[in-house]
């Protein structure tokens, strides 16, 4: 037999052998066999074979075992599967006493899962009996891992599920899945024939254990904190996968090459819709951070952050009440909003020029003082990061030279000496400086400095005039380099005691 079974299901070939089979008032018996090979434009192909033993058989009636094999691909989840089991109708029960199917793998959007197998750990039973229609079973899903394309990975997985409804088109089903460390994530949930509707929560749980989900390229170690969550999910042929929950993060603590973060504090509320997800469906995502201690040590991190990824113009993304305290001195941006239109304004405020020096180990030159400033950023396919910034200075400021640095240029070139004479202490009245950065780290500084310099007991007004252009992307990375050096024997160095040692006799 050949031809469309339903809308959309292409019947390649079937086969109904009907040799050795009988057929009287008590119904069949002998050898019940069937072979279907079939398509479906959009889910793909299968083949199924099935060979069994009828005995007095009608539907609902008599006893029918079988046992069935088969293989296909689904093409939804670019999967390529397999299947066989045993099982018998015993009059209004249908029963599927083993199973054993399973995927090459599974992909369905930024999911990739490894070798997923399905296996029965209790019989399915179907009891069709009109007065009392029952069905129950328990399940065993296992996976290899699962990596997701944003780089990290879920460990190789156990999801443990049971079966009670009416048949296998209405059911409940409960369970709990772990992975590695991770779990158990407890699970329930339903199926209408339509849609599967579900959720699953994780109840306390170290931070640690969650380091597979994070790209290794990233170089970053959970290194202390807490995580719950609870997450609702569907899925249907007309809408695809859906989820929605809230994750929530206390004190964590994490290690980077560059720097380490201490007390973060993350609350996010989410949806995720045909591969988009929407942030801050009930509030805004909020991250709040104790201390990162890095080049310049920060600390009382606040932002916000509400909007889709991607984004577009009708669903944009938003950041929002980001601050910091860093340099004695703070920093702040009410707004960010992507797509961008306009520059997001980075104010400096109270920004402390001897901790600036300090963090920089600058030797040559002392300054002292505080300084505010704006920076217009811009992030958004633009030329420029910073456009127009400008800083200037907030009071009086001092600067000092070097003593010997100083000495030492003078005894090198006079007139070059008898100038810089006049900057070897010198209090400033006035500072402006504006500075653009493009996106590839070139930055134009140029500043005016009005001040008072003392030399020699004598007082000298200044006016001083300065351009400065440099790549700012290379200098930061020779700065870090100490910094990544400090990390690396933080978390790797120990007393031998405490890494292990060996001892020659």
């Amino acid at each position: 037999m050949r031809g469309r079974l339903l809308s959309t299901l292409e019947v390649d070939e079937a086969r109904w052998p009907l040799a050795g089979i009988t057929l009287s008032s008590s119904g069949i018996n002998g050898r019940l066999q069937a072979i279907l090979r079939a398509h479906d434009a959009s889910r793909g192909r299968f083949t199924l074979h099935l060979d069994g033993r009828a005995a007095s058989f009608w539907p609902d009636s008599g006893r029918w075992a079988w046992r069935y094999w088969g293989n296909g691909y689904l093409a939804p989840l670019a999967a390529r599967w397999d299947g066989m089991g045993t099982g018998n109708w015993q009059d209004s029960a249908i029963t599927l006493d083993t199973l054993s199917t399973g995927f090459d793998r599974l992909h369905y959007g930024m999911v990739t899962v490894s070798q997923p197998r399905l296996r029965l750990a209790q019989p399915l039973v179907w009891q069709r009996a009109a007065e009392a229609p029952a069905f129950s079973g328990s399940l065993t899903l296992k996976a290899g891992e699962t990596r997701f394309s944003s780089g990290g990975r879920l460990p190789p997985s156990d999801l443990q599920i049971a079966l009670h409804g009416s048949d296998p088109g209405h059911f409940l089903f409960n369970g709990d899945l772990r992975a590695g460390e991770i779990g158990p994530v407890r699970v329930n949930g339903r199926w209408d024939s339509e849609r599967l509707r579900g959720q699953a929560w994780w109840p306390r749980q170290s931070l640690t254990v969650f380091q597979p989900l994070l790209d290794p390229d990233l170089k970053m170690r959970i290194a202390d904190g807490w995580l719950r969550a609870q997450v609702a999910f569907s899925a249907a042929d007309s809408q695809g996968f859906t989820a929605g929950g809230h994750w929530v993060v206390q004190d964590g603590a994490v290690w980077m090459p560059d720097n380490s973060v201490q007390g973060i504090d993350f609350s996010l509320p989410f949806r995720l819709r045909q591969s988009r997800w929407y942030f801050g469906t009930h509030g805004p995502v909020s991250l709040r951070i104790k201390t990162i201690n890095s080049q310049f040590p920060i600390s009382a991190v606040t932002a916000d952050l509400q909007g889709s990824w991607p984004w577009d113009e009708g669903s944009p993304l938003t950041l929002s009440n980001v601050s910091m305290a860093l340099l004695d001195g703070s920093l702040a941006m009410p707004q960010l909003r992507l797509p961008q239109h306009q520059a997001a304004i980075i104010r400096l405020n109270d920004i402390s020029l001897s901790e600036l020096t300090t963090a920089l180990k600058v030797k040559q030159i002392a300054l002292s003082g505080r300084i505010n400033g704006e920076l217009p950023l811009w992030l958004n396919h633009s030329p420029w990061l910073v456009k127009d910034g400008w800083i200037a200075n907030s009071g009086s400021l001092t600067l000092r030279l070097d003593k010997q640095m100083a000495d030492a240029i003078a005894s090198n070139n006079i007139a070059t000496g008898a100038a810089l004479d006049w900057l070897r202490y010198m209090e400033i009245s006035r500072s402006w400086a504006t500075l653009d950065l493009n996106a590839i780290g070139d930055l134009t500084m140029q500043a005016q400095v009005n001040g008072t310099s003392r030399f020699s007991n004598r007082d000298q007004h200044v006016n001083l005039s300065y351009r400065h252009q440099e790549n700012l992307f290379q200098l930061w990375r020779s700065l870090r380099f100490g910094d990544n050096l400090q990390s690396w024997v933080e978390q790797n160095a120990a007393l031998p005691s405490q890494k292990g040692s060996t001892h020659e006799n």
